[in-house]
């Protein structure tokens, strides 16, 4: 058995309880699943009481696999359906965005599910084009896992996350900067805003070290009772 890093991204997500982060899952899987991966790698080196934990992880961890391709639709696409020959091969996840521009310069993204993937072959193929020169991003993704952890280990490891997830905020250069005040325009207390933003970041913090430290004395109390084993126990 092992845990999936989708697994763990669920527990965090209830822990950060960020609006966004639904936003962004329901729009791309595949690219949510990408970026948090990045997370997961970083926030599972916190995981480091007691030391037999994080061997434990490292040695059975297994790292999420993900890719991109472009495509865009042409003045053949609109007379029949495409297959697009991308070589990205065995994926477990692929989903399909619309490149939206905006005037302002910026782009957004919008789902577009009717398509198929073939993971033997990495065909994707695509239904008759309303037009020709639309953007697509093909995003690709197959899970990462660590070895079967326990319900203590999954929160310990969502904690993580969501302290570094606090931890991004706390370091914003933006909310730190100083803002222009006009007429127009009425920012929020900012020495007040930056202090009660802090002191829930450094409580959230306090609040995951508690826990792994409680854990690590779990484990030891375990091993001891458990001592004619012979070998480290994680609980």
């Amino acid at each position: 058995m092992a845990t999936t890093w989708a697994d763990i991204t669920a527990a965090a997500m209830v822990l950060i309880d960020d609006v966004r982060l639904e936003e962004q899952l329901a729009v791309s899987p595949a690219q949510f699943y990408r970026r948090m991966s990045g997370w997961i790698t970083q926030a599972y080196t916190k995981l480091s009481k007691p030391p037999e934990f994080f061997e434990y992880l490292k040695a059975g961890k297994v790292d999420a696999e993900f890719d991109d391709y472009l495509w865009e639709s042409t003045e053949e696409s609109t007379t029949a359906e495409t297959v697009v020959t991308t070589g990205k091969i065995g994926y477990e996840l692929c989903n399909v965005t619309i490149r939206v521009p905006h005037p302002n310069g910026t782009i957004s993204l919008t789902p577009y599910p009717n398509v198929a993937y073939d993971p033997e072959t990495g065909n994707v193929t695509f239904p008759i084009q309303s037009q020709a020169g639309i953007d697509y991003d093909i995003d690709f993704y197959t899970d990462g896992s660590f070895p079967d952890m326990t319900d203590t280990q999954m929160r310990l490891a969502a904690l993580a996350m969501a302290t570094l997830w606090d931890e991004r905020f706390a370091r914003d250069w933006l909310a730190m900067s100083p803002k222009i005040h006009d007429e127009s325009f009425d920012a929020p207390n900012e020495p007040q805003y930056m202090e009660k933003s802090n002191k829930r970041y450094h409580e959230n913090v306090i609040a995951f070290e508690d826990e792994l430290r409680a854990y690590e004395q779990l484990c030891a109390y375990t091993n001891i009772m458990r001592s004619v084993a012979k070998r480290v126990t994680l609980v």
